[in-house]
């Protein structure tokens, strides 16, 4: 497996691993992605010379953000989300972040275990975050 930067060939293929990832009402639309590969640190891991995932997050004074993580159900539990998460911090770190901080859905409990593995601790609770009984937790990782 590979990891690289995204580039706006990949646009596609995000956006279908999104929409198996998240429901329509909480998927990210084309042009939103389209934006943020160029604009944020997008990265996406390659397997079988196809994009298995992807992560977004940017930084901003001395905290980074993760922004979104999907890994294709094809391709999950083989570490993935764990190596994309891993460099996407030292990027967010090279920018000067400090601390990290993302959302998760709080009924998801496969990506909480899988942000807690990689040091993320949760901190508050997010009600109606993605939309009317949809709740979120906000975790947060010191890097630096």
């Amino acid at each position: 497996m590979k990891i690289r930067k995204a580039e706006q060939s990949d646009l596609s293929r995000i956006v279908e691993i999104e929409g198996l990832c998240f429901p329509e009402e909480t998927a990210f639309p084309p042009g939103m992605f389209a934006y943020l590969i160029r604009y944020a640190t997008t990265l996406v891991a390659i397997e079988d010379s196809l994009v298995a995932g992807f992560i977004i997050g940017f930084a901003s004074g001395g905290t980074g953000f993760i922004y979104t993580l999907d890994v294709h159900p094809d391709y999950r539990k083989k570490g993935i989300g764990s190596m994309l998460i891993f460099d996407l911090e030292k990027m967010l770190q090279a920018e000067g972040a400090k601390r990290i901080r993302l959302e998760a859905a709080s009924n998801n409990p496969a990506a909480l275990a899988l942000y807690r593995k990689a040091g993320y601790s949760e901190r508050e609770m997010l009600r109606n975050y993605y939309g009317r009984g949809l709740h979120a937790v906000r975790m947060w990782k010191v890097v630096g």
